[in-house]
């Protein structure tokens, strides 16, 4: 056990003399997230830029128009009036949405004629789109029922009348684990931990490469110090600062940006420390197949974008396809991301994630096995 404190405190003491990787290893993961949780931190579109082109102009259609600018989602530009004004704003960007109302507006509703008010909104940005569409159907809909209601009143029908009539069939609708339907909660925890990943694979893959690079490792090699003991010794630190930034994360990420996360505080541990054993163990063997550290840096940017685009985070592993699926779950970033959205988002316990406990437990035996027995009298590459 004292070989690998000495191993501990040696490479305690390279981290702690080199600010770059100090910082890397403390202090990115904490400022990446502090700025990304600012961009999401609004979590839910209101206010969204909206023009509106009335051509009918009656008491009707201001009606309308009254309807949209009283919406806490929409904020209405009133310097749009015309068609030509609103498609220029469109393009620029002055405006998300626009409604166009028609000319003979007011007459067909008069004459419980079918009436089609003209919606356009910018899809460039499926954010905004998706967004633009619900909230203007909600809208749309109450303007509906208050108009229905107050003809039916106007008809000489009670208010209890009006109630049954209006109110054949009911939706109930209840979201749930995002009910505001906040994409913070939704985007903010996978980014931590892909940025969890890539900041501790990076450092980890630098360990070996560094002694080589300075003619150290040989020392390594020469000793008596077993492969395992290295091993433990040269990631110990590594392992004590990522499970530091896993905890730390998640409580900027609950408290400061008030991303829902719920479930059981021992499973989101388990995960971590399963997670991050992983990635050192994997950081670790890169380190000492790697001939230098430019090659560990090429390695692990390579993997960054595709791994967290086919893990299913963010677009649903259903609809991709099956052999990029079967490729995803080869990678723990793809267990841990939907464990870690199960337990914190839908608060299930450890009889719903078995699997992802088992999977991850067999990568980290798979990476810990060939990390803790590297060949010590090999020639490493030079």
């Amino acid at each position: 056990m004292r070989q690998v404190l000495n191993i501990t405190y040696y490479e305690t003491i390279h981290i702690l003399r080199n600010r770059l990787l100090l910082g890397q290893i403390f202090f990115v993961p904490f400022l990446y997230t502090l700025l990304l949780g600012t961009v999401y931190i609004a979590g839910v579109l209101n206010n969204i830029p909206l023009g509106v082109v009335d051509l009918d102009n009656s008491q009707l259609s201001r009606e309308v128009v009254t309807a949209f600018a009283n919406s806490p989602y929409f904020k209405l530009n009133k310097q749009i009036n015309t068609y030509h004004g609103l498609e220029q704003a469109m393009r620029d960007g002055t405006v998300r949405a626009g409604i166009v109302i028609p000319e003979d507006y007011a007459q067909k509703v008069s004459l419980h004629q079918n009436t089609k008010v003209l919606m356009v909104y910018d899809s460039s940005n499926l954010i905004w789109g998706y967004n633009t569409r619900k909230y203007a159907r909600e809208v749309i809909n109450s303007f509906n029922i208050d108009h229905t209601a107050a003809y039916l009143a106007g008809l000489g029908l009670t208010q209890e009348e009006v109630h049954n009539n209006m109110d054949t069939i009911s939706l109930n609708m209840e979201v749930w684990y995002n009910p505001t339907y906040s994409y913070a909660t939704f985007i903010l925890l996978g980014i931590i931990l892909m940025i969890l990943h890539q900041i501790g694979l990076q450092s980890v893959g630098l360990t070996v490469t560094r002694e080589k690079e300075q003619n150290s490792w040989l020392q390594f090699l020469s000793s008596s110090v077993p492969p395992w003991k290295i091993f433990l010794g040269k990631c110990l630190p590594y392992y004590t600062g990522g499970f530091f930034n896993y905890a730390l994360l998640l409580w900027l990420a609950s408290d400061l940006i008030h991303v829902k996360i719920s479930g059981s505080l021992l499973l989101l541990i388990l995960l971590g420390v399963i997670y991050i054993l992983v990635i050192n163990a994997a950081g670790f063997y890169i380190s000492v197949k790697a001939a230098n550290s430019l090659q560990v840096t090429r390695y692990i940017m390579l993997l960054s974008v595709p791994m967290f685009i086919i893990s299913g985070y963010t677009w649903p592993s259903r609809y991709i396809p099956p052999y990029i699926n079967k490729l995803a779950h080869l990678l723990p970033f793809t267990w841990m991301s939907e464990g870690f959205r199960l337990a914190t988002l839908k608060g299930l316990g450890f009889h719903y994630l078995v699997s992802h406990i088992l999977a991850l437990t067999a990568m980290s035996v798979a990476a810990l096995l060939p990390a803790m027995t590297f060949d010590k009298h090999r020639k490493f590459p030079g």
